[in-house]
């Protein structure tokens, strides 16, 4: 089955998980990358804003064509306990070209990426095959058992 991993990640945590998925599954991988800054202070309060908002972002060109894939696999942060506008964006744009989904989200705590996974079906009106929520706490220390949970029930849906 051709997998695809696309996601956003404004500090690093995101992408940490999203480069372990898409090694483990044998996936390509995308990164979304937005044209607003979101760097900083005012960056950050910026993107819970747009989030609350549900504001779309203004993405750069995807280099993928998700229609190509069996399944993807999309993941980002939880802003303002939503999912993050780059994410939805990509979602929404995209639904009609996603036969099989699964969502990954990341937070401060594990119970608002659980808000953000929810966020996301939500918002592509699409029920997922399997569903993955990590804190932060969990990212930076062992989330392996978590992370083989979500893979076994992504490769057995295969």
């Amino acid at each position: 089955m051709k997998t695809l991993v696309v996601y956003y990640s404004r500090t690093g945590t995101t992408r940490k998980v999203a480069e372990e998925l898409a090694e483990a599954l044998g996936a390509d991988i995308e990164q979304l990358k937005e044209r607003a800054n979101r760097e900083g202070v005012m960056g950050y309060l910026q993107a819970g804003h747009d989030s609350m908002k549900h504001r779309p972002a203004e993405l750069e060109p995807v280099t993928t064509n998700p229609a190509d894939y069996d399944m993807v696999v999309m993941g980002g942060p939880c802003w303002a306990q939503s999912i993050c506008t780059p994410i939805r964006t990509y979602g929404v744009e995209h639904k009609e070209s996603l036969s099989r989904v699964a969502f990954f989200a990341t937070a401060g705590d594990a119970r608002f990426a659980r808000k953000a996974v929810k966020a996301m079906a939500d918002a592509t009106r699409i029920a997922p095959v399997a569903t993955m929520a990590l804190g932060q706490k969990d990212v930076a220390k062992d989330h392996s058992r978590t992370l083989a949970d979500f893979i076994s029930a992504l490769k057995s849906k295969r």
